[in-house]
């Protein structure tokens, strides 16, 4: 019986925590309530009150309990609550998702950790190459291999040139060259890492902003927080505590965003990162290797690749870290609610992570391709056809650099793009005599230990050009046409001219020129004058001019009758030493040099229409006249031009503006041709000296612009026949030499090069001995390729015939 009571009296406790349990929820809603309507019914005050926890408590509010409620009876309704509650979320799914994520996060996480020292280390900063044990271990070894290598080679160049064959000289200097790079190669490799951080680290503070901040000593976490959170993730502690992933799962997109983060940001940049890394450590540690190969084949190639090589990885590492300070930017910005970002509205994760694969894509064709290349011919690390893509990339550079200075009128541009393109076609030249450096190079050598008689026993053969003359382009010059004019005129009737300056104060007057021989005499003569004359009457004995005005207008015929001479007379208007002609063309004279004058001939132009005829031939000036006459909507001066008997008259009121327009309509095009002589002559000073010397060629050789190295000449369109036919005559019966540097001369005598002993005195100076011997053993060595190559496609014809197969 008494356990039965205990067991009711246990059972109806239970029941009265969860109904004080219930009647707390109640109450805590009732109380929300009444905070907002004023009209609210009040609680009974037997209800407990819920408790507050203060701001910024990070503890759980306590729950309270009635006093008759023993603690662990409170623990049980507490475990039973949030048992509801799981079941709640259960059946929701929200408890589902929220594991889900725990895992997902923490599995990333674990994924993660071990990458993160590859970022802190070679992501943002190219890694110091020379402080890796293993780079200093290996580059060792292979520079005592080189350095040991080149040492014998230079000795034996040294016996030889002892021994009386300076022709190796050049050779050694090579090796020498080669010696020195061996022992300071990393140094140099060490340098070009140091200056590449160096402007990793500049960029970053002018990017990012943040110049307190040591980019160096960031940890792998801390880099790839920064493009979550901007640069508050490499500033603020706060951020420390919390993971990678928990970082990223918290921003828009949750689990998507972080999935994608590290599938399509963080993985393949961890691979960029490593395997660059990798590359520069190879290249580093096998630089002495290429060097000494370099060397003893004469492949210049090998170096040009591995230069390419180097300098597109430092560059990859570069733009890694350009990408990584741009979005840590566009981050801090969109935290602010500012940039580009918070305008569109769109988290610039997203942009990071397409921006990531956009960069993949870049870095392919960029670095991985040239990389897969090279890996395929480790021996020249594919250098020719660096050389050849740069030489086709010069050469679409100067087109475009041409046409632009096609555009602009430069002179000097259009100059620079020619000499850019032969340049570049230059440059492919020598990416196919790279590809057979090597034999060229062995027989050059032998060759010159024995005296050219190997060139003879191979079958070598030397030929003068091909083409003596050939055209290297053109350049657009546009000629300004100065346009003269001739004196103002005024436009307009004698009468007219009368009446309108008669208003403004100008009266009638006779302007007498007297000779010299008068003048004194003339002076005597109107000093007898009365006083009441004198008024109208003006003398300048300096200058013989004798203006009458008035009454005085009448004393002409009396002076000749004295005996002056008074046939040069001319009638006019004047006021204030400005006069204007009325018996011929009416134009105004300046009579005195006053500032009375000067307004006088302002107020002639203001009163009458004042024109000057632009000095152009009849035909052009026609011409002009009725195509400006089509622009009148343009130019609303055009309708006050005057053509007159095959003149065109300008008004001065628009003189500035028309003669803009008229000289543009005269300008001209005028074109040079560029002539490229010869490679490597030296003829064409000493041609144009002789030009200057003769009659015939004189003027001609005055217009020619020859370049300093005397490679070609630009000569004007006009006279590019007269051009060609004096250089054939110039060079028709001339012979062309080369000199050796050992001062040898030599001229081609059945294909052969033989000794002449001294220059010919109608010579042609072709220049180097050397640079045509090379160019002949280059063009031997790539015909014997061309006809190996035919044999074989011919023998592969000839098998696939036999066995029945089509051609494919």
């Amino acid at each position: 019986m008494r356990k039965r009571i205990g067991l009711l009296t246990v059972i109806l406790m239970m029941l009265i925590g969860m109904t004080s349990s219930v009647v707390q929820v109640q109450a805590a809603s009732s109380q929300v309530m009444q905070a907002s309507d004023i009209s609210g019914v009040k609680t009974a005050s037997a209800l407990p009150t819920p408790t507050t926890a203060p701001n910024g408590a990070a503890e759980p509010a306590e729950r309270e309990t009635s006093w008759y409620i023993p603690d662990w009876v409170d623990d049980m309704i507490h475990k039973v609550d949030e048992m509801i509650q799981s079941f709640k979320d259960l059946m929701s799914g929200k408890l589902i998702k929220d594991a889900i994520e725990g895992l997902i996060v923490l599995l990333v996480d674990e994924l993660m950790t071990p990458l993160y020292d590859a970022f802190a280390k070679s992501y943002l900063f190219t890694p110091q190459i020379a402080e890796i044990a293993l780079v200093q271990s290996g580059w060792s070894i292979f520079m005592i291999i080189g350095l040991v290598s080149l040492f014998i080679g230079i000795s034996w160049l040294a016996f030889k040139i002892i021994k009386g064959k300076k022709d190796l000289g050049s050779l050694l200097k090579v090796f020498l060259i080669c010696f020195v790079a061996t022992y300071f190669s990393l140094t140099a490799l060490n340098i070009a890492n140091v200056g590449i951080n160096w402007m990793a680290s500049k960029m970053f503070e002018g990017i990012i902003g943040t110049s307190s901040v040591t980019y160096e000593g960031l940890d792998g976490q801390q880099i790839l927080k920064a493009m979550i959170v901007g640069s508050d993730g490499i500033t603020e502690a706060s951020y420390a505590a919390q993971t990678l992933g928990e970082l990223t799962a918290s921003t828009s997109g949750g689990i998507f965003s972080l999935l994608s983060y590290l599938l399509l940001v963080v993985l393949p940049l961890y691979i960029v990162a490593v395997l660059k890394t990798l590359v520069l450590m190879f290249m580093a540690i096998l630089v002495n290797l290429w060097i000494t190969q370099s060397a003893y084949t004469g492949k210049l190639e090998t170096m040009i690749g591995f230069a390419n090589l180097y300098l597109r990885t430092l560059i990859v590492g570069l733009i890694c870290g350009l990408h990584w300070a741009i979005f840590v930017k566009m981050q801090t910005d969109y935290g602010e609610g500012t940039g580009f970002s918070a305008a569109i509205g769109i988290p610039p994760i997203i942009f990071a992570i397409l921006s990531a694969l956009a960069l993949l894509v870049f870095f392919f064709f960029f670095w991985i391709k040239p990389l897969m290349k090279a890996a395929q011919s480790p021996m020249t690390l594919n250098g020719a056809n660096v050389v050849e893509s740069m030489g086709k990339w010069g050469e679409r550079t100067s087109t475009s650099l041409d046409s632009m200075g096609k555009r602009m009128g430069s002179e000097g541009v259009q100059k620079k793009a020619l000499s850019m393109k032969e340049g570049s076609k230059r440059m492919q030249e020598a990416a196919k005599r790279m590809r057979t450096q090597r034999s060229v190079g062995k027989d050059k050598m032998v060759s010159n230990l024995t005296g050219g008689l190997s060139e003879s026993v191979q079958g070598i053969v030397y030929q003068e050009p091909e083409q003596w003359l050939e055209e290297g382009g053109q350049v657009h010059i546009g000629v300004e046409h100065e346009l003269a004019f001739g004196e103002s005129e005024i436009k307009s009737s004698a009468l007219n001219i009368s009446t309108v300056l008669g208003e403004e104060g100008f009266r009638s007057v006779s302007l007498l020129q007297a000779p010299v021989a008068q003048r004194k005499k003339l002076t005597e003569k109107l000093s007898t004058l009365k006083k009441e004359y004198k008024e109208d009457v003006q003398w300048d004995e300096s200058t013989g001019e004798l203006i009458l005005a008035g009454e005085t207008l009448d004393m002409l015929p009396q002076l000749q009758k004295e005996g002056f001479n008074v046939s040069d007379v001319r009638e006019g208007m004047y006021k204030d030493g400005a006069f204007v002609d009325l018996n011929n063309t009416p134009k105004i004279t300046k009579l005195e040099d006053s500032s009375k004058a000067e307004q006088a001939v302002e107020q002639i132009k203001e009163s009458l229409p004042l024109y000057t005829q632009a000095k152009l031939p009849q035909d052009k000036a026609s011409a002009a006249y009725h195509a400006l006459q089509d622009r009148t909507d343009e130019y609303p001066w055009v309708k006050e031009l005057l053509l007159e008997q095959g003149a065109l008259w300008v008004p001065d009121d628009y003189m500035e503006e028309a003669t803009e327009v008229l000289e543009g309509m005269m300008a001209q095009t005028s074109r040079k041709i560029r002539c490229n002589f010869p490679r490597h002559s030296q003829f064409a000073a000493s041609m144009l000296d002789e030009w200057r010397r003769s009659s015939t060629s004189k003027g001609l050789s005055e217009v020619l612009e020859l370049a300093k190295d005397e490679s070609h000449v630009f000569v004007p369109e006009e006279l590019l026949t007269e051009f060609q036919k004096a250089y054939d005559s110039y060079r028709k019966d001339r012979t062309p030499y080369w000199r050796a540097k050992d001062g040898t001369v030599y001229v081609i005598k059945d294909r052969v090069p033989v000794n002449y002993g001294q220059p010919p005195l109608d010579g042609l100076d072709m220049g180097s001995f050397e640079k045509l011997q090379k160019e002949m053993l280059h063009r031997h060595e790539q015909q014997r390729e061309k006809e190996s190559q035919d044999a074989k496609k011919k023998e592969a014809l000839s098998k696939s015939k036999t066995a029945g197969k089509p051609k494919e």
